[in-house]
């Protein structure tokens, strides 16, 4: 968050508060994610390959059908692990969530947020409230101290990083905040994980404001390559759009009419 980039954990949907500890058979974070952008890169390799060969006599590329949709590779990989190996952590964590869902929506709605940004929690922390990381990321957002003292949470004494309501709250307001900042939902993601201010340098030194194109740049970490389409995936499996469109973060129905949010398209 703040000043301070965070690393995607280990197991981050396991149910034990210990979350740098996989679960058992399932394999460490950091393998999942090298074999998930590992397959993307071959992917892209091949649908490049297969684009040239369909080019017409003129030498122009064939166009694809008004309706067609190509899914992101990165976002179909944690489908197939959040729906294979990953499933009962997931499962768990939805479970779990149903203690905090209405609270969540209240909080986002108040705070004239999508309430499709709960999904945000599930990758997070898997909606633990006592989940604490290496990095002394604590609660169902994983703040770090830094980040929830900005946004008002007290970390001495009675820690509110670990209070649902209260973190809730915080992250809503630092979700805003990024928003405000970036104007687009993917690079806001990418902040919340990696920080603003790195995702502000990779920006200036990219000719790219696309969050896709600046993850195969690169420039952002390889944790935050992955953060971004986790959490996309996850909210296209709770949401139940396993046989629908692509994942989409939809604009809010809120008083906020003067913020103007941008579509959340996993599908570029």
């Amino acid at each position: 968050m703040v000043n301070t980039p965070r690393i995607l954990r280990t197991a981050v949907l396991i149910s034990a508060p210990n979350f740098a500890i996989a679960a058992e058979g399932t394999p460490p974070w950091e393998r999942v994610l090298d074999q998930f952008l590992a397959r993307a890169e071959a992917e892209r390799s091949d649908v490049a390959v297969r684009a040239s060969s369909t080019q017409t006599a003129s030498g122009q590329p064939s166009t694809l059908a008004p309706n067609s949709t190509a899914a992101n590779p990165q976002v179909e990989g944690f489908v197939r692990y959040f729906s294979g190996a990953g499933a009962r952590q997931f499962q768990i964590s939805q479970q779990r969530l149903e203690n905090y869902r209405a609270m969540i929506e209240e909080v986002l709605d108040q705070e004239g947020l999508p309430r499709n940004l709960m999904w945000v929690g599930l990758v997070e922390s898997g909606y633990n409230p006592l989940a604490r990381s290496p990095k002394n990321a604590v609660g169902i957002w994983q703040f770090i101290p830094e980040t929830a003292q900005t946004f008002g949470l007290r970390v001495d004494g009675a820690d509110e990083r670990s209070d649902p309501l209260k973190s809730t709250r915080a992250a809503a307001r630092y979700l805003k905040f990024l928003y405000a900042k970036f104007r687009d939902w993917p690079l806001v993601l990418a902040a919340y994980n990696a920080g603003e201010r790195r995702v502000q340098r990779a920006l200036e030194r990219s000719r790219t404001s696309d969050f896709w194109q600046l993850a195969e740049s690169g420039l952002l970490p390889r944790e935050t390559q992955a953060y971004v389409p986790a959490v996309l995936a996850a909210q296209f499996l709770g949401e139940g759009h396993l046989a629908k469109a692509a994942p989409t973060i939809h604009p809010a129905r809120s008083a906020t009419s003067q913020v103007v949010f941008a579509t959340f398209d996993a599908s570029r």
